[in-house]
This record gives structure tokens, C-alpha cells and sequence, in this order.
């Protein structure tokens, strides 16, 4: 890309740094800057030229481009439906609603902004705000919400990168915006006392349906829609497996759970009273059964459970049969070690083995 070092000039109250240059289709094109005094034009005038240097014609359209106007092709490229090749998702989100609100929320506040000037404070300023606003049911916002838009804002940022509009992303300019150990995790256990309850309480005909997927739940970790979306394919009685394609998987990984006795038998139940169909839906299930999951709660008088603590008390449970953390990951599909100890609780019985350990260990010192 050609260009000229530029040269500066003044205009009334203002000094002008100029750049002329031609850009990757031969046509010329002026950069211009603005300035309040001659050492800052010249400033200018020589950051111009590095970035038309560094980054071609890209590095002046980013000076133009407003933050809205970044969004717009961050959506069209990015948040589109998922796409799978072989079970693996090679473009696209899975989940499109959260995080088109996200963005819109995003360019609620940022809008007209140009993309070059949003600064780390600007994006603090954002996240104070944003933990200010109450939710459409009147309540706190949680950290965790206001950190997943932030993800989103990082993200974007990240692609302008990548397009050459900006040289280094807000986020890496100051102290962590996006602090995974202030969210509030839930430590909520179902006991083995609370689970005879729960199923005692799908006896009856309107919540027969819920009991194989209880069972599927606390017995495998799978997670809702990976219950929701398993078909008879996927199950395989000989050798006592279930199989979770990729594109059901919240990671977007394929892997394999096997059954417990009593899940194996609960799911023998299921096929001999379903039409023979690879693809049928095995639990036949095709909303989030949220309020005959809260009704059954109801009538075992069981407080404060929701459908997602089953995987928790899961994970919790295999650890405590002495299975290793590697092990457990590749059950519950988590990717990464962090992920999978944020839902390992402490729970009254391993909190006294705990102190029972450490009184064991002070008395053989003493």
C-alpha cells in the first residue's frame, strides 16, 4: 500500500494531520485527524502512517466505525445458527437468543461510540451500571449475567481486532473486568432422603413421565436438554450405554455415559411401551417440564431443589464414590478442571471428614 509521511496544517483553531494514501483497489484515499495543537498533530500524523503501515486501509475505516456498526457485522458473521461437520461445531453459537439480547443490550449503552474510543473505564462504567439494573422480575442482577455480556463485549472487541479496525482490545488495558470467582455458585445438594421423596412423588399418573428422566439426571450428570434431546439411537442396552452426539452437548463434544442398574431398568420400561423408532425422543418430553418438576418438589415438601442441582449432586456423588476428577470430567463432559470443581461441594459429610482429618493429623503432631 503506498502512502506519503503526511504533513500537518492549520485551519482556523485547529491543526490537521494529513496522510494521503492509496489503498488495496488503487484508489486514493485522505486520512485526516483533528488536533488542538501542532505536537499533537504531529502525534497524529505519525500514528496515522503506522497504522496504514501495520494495517493498511483497515486501521482508518476503524477510526470511523461506531461501536453499533461493529455489532451489526459481529452478528451477521458470527451469531449465526450453529453449524456441525461430523458431530463438530465448525461455525455459528448453539445458543442464539441470549446472546443476540446480549448484544443489543451492549449496543444500548455503547451505540454511536467509536470502537477506538471505548476505554477499560468506559467498560467498568458499563459493568456498574449494569449491576444496577434490576431484572425483569424485580430482582438483583447477577454477577454471572453481567459477566456473560461482558464475554460477548470481549468477543466482539476481539473480532474487530481481528478485522484489522483496532490495534488492542479495552479489556487488556487495566485490572480484570470479568472476575469468574465473584459469581455466586449454587451449593444446593439433593440428599439420598430427598431423592426417595422426589420419586415417590411421580407416582402418579400426571408425573409418571418425570421419573425415568430424574433418574437419568442423578445417575449420569447429564444435563436438561441433553436429556430432552436423547433419542433411542443413542441408546444402546448391550452395552449398557448412552451415547450424547456433539451438537445436543452444551461443549459441543460427543461423549458416553453408561447406566446405572436402575436407570438400565427404567429405560427398558420406556422402550417397550414407546413405538419402535430410532429417532423418537426416548423421555417423549419436548418442554422444560419446569412445573411438574416444581409440583413434584411441592408435594415432597422438598425447598430450594431446581432440575439442574441433579447434575450437581451427580458430580458430587461420584467424587465421593471415590471417583478421580479426570474421570468425573469425561461423565459430565466438562472441558476444563475449574469448570467441574465449581460444582463440587462441601457438603455437611465431607466438611466433618475434612475436620476429622485435620483433628487426626494435630493429634499425631501433638
Amino acid at each position: 500500500m503506498k502512502h506519503r509521511n503526511g504533513y500537518v496544517y492549520r485551519d482556523g483553531n485547529s491543526w490537521i494531520a494529513r496522510v494521503d494514501f492509496t489503498d488495496e483497489s488503487g484508489k486514493r484515499r485522505v486520512a485526516r485527524r483533528y488536533c488542538e495543537t501542532k505536537t499533537e498533530a504531529n502525534r497524529k500524523r505519525q500514528e496515522l502512517v503506522h497504522d496504514i503501515e501495520e494495517r493498511g486501509e483497515k486501521a482508518v475505516d476503524g477510526h470511523k466505525l461506531t461501536f453499533k456498526a461493529l455489532a451489526d457485522k459481529y452478528k451477521e458473521t458470527k451469531l449465526i445458527p450453529a453449524e456441525y461437520v461430523n458431530q463438530r461445531k465448525i461455525a455459528g453459537v448453539r445458543s442464539l437468543a441470549p446472546a443476540l439480547f446480549a448484544v443489543d443490550i451492549l449496543v444500548e449503552h455503547f451505540g454511536d461510540r467509536r470502537i477506538r474510543a471505548i476505554t477499560h473505564s468506559d467498560i467498568e462504567a458499563f459493568k456498574l451500571a449494569r449491576l444496577k439494573v434490576l431484572t425483569v422480575r424485580g430482582t438483583t442482577r447477577s454477577i454471572a449475567s453481567v459477566n456473560r455480556e461482558l464475554e460477548i463485549l470481549r468477543a466482539i472487541l476481539n473480532f474487530a481486532i481481528r478485522q484489522d479496525w483496532i490495534s488492542k482490545n479495552p479489556f487488556n488495558s487495566g485490572a480484570s473486568l470479568i472476575s469468574k470467582a465473584d459469581e455466586a455458585h449454587r451449593e444446593r445438594l439433593m440428599t439420598f432422603e430427598e431423592e426417595k421423596k422426589l420419586l415417590a412423588a411421580c407416582v402418579v399418573d400426571s408425573r409418571k413421565h418425570l421419573r425415568p428422566i430424574l433418574i437419568a439426571a442423578v445417575d449420569t450428570a447429564m444435563r436438561r436438554g441433553e436429556l430432552l434431546k436423547l433419542r433411542w439411537r443413542n441408546v444402546d442396552f448391550d452395552a449398557r450405554s448412552i451415547e450424547i452426539e456433539a451438537f445436543n452437548t452444551k461443549t459441543a463434544r460427543a461423549r458416553a455415559v453408561a447406566m446405572t442398574s436402575r436407570l438400565e431398568s427404567e429405560l427398558k420400561q420406556l422402550y417397550e411401551n414407546a413405538p419402535k423408532d430410532p429417532e423418537g425422543l426416548v423421555f417423549g418430553i419436548k418442554d422444560n417440564f419446569k412445573n411438574g418438576f416444581a409440583a413434584a418438589c411441592k408435594e415432597a415438601k422438598i425447598e430450594g431443589l431446581r432440575f439442574h442441582d441433579l447434575r450437581h449432586t451427580a458430580i458430587t456423588r461420584m467424587v465421593e464414590a471415590g471417583m478421580q476428577p479426570a474421570e468425573v470430567m469425561r461423565v459430565s463432559g466438562h472441558t476444563t478442571p475449574t469448570m467441574l470443581w465449581r460444582y463440587l461441594n462441601a457438603n455437611a459429610d465431607t466438611a466433618r471428614r475434612a475436620a476429622d482429618a485435620l483433628d487426626l493429623l494435630r493429634n499425631s503432631k501433638s
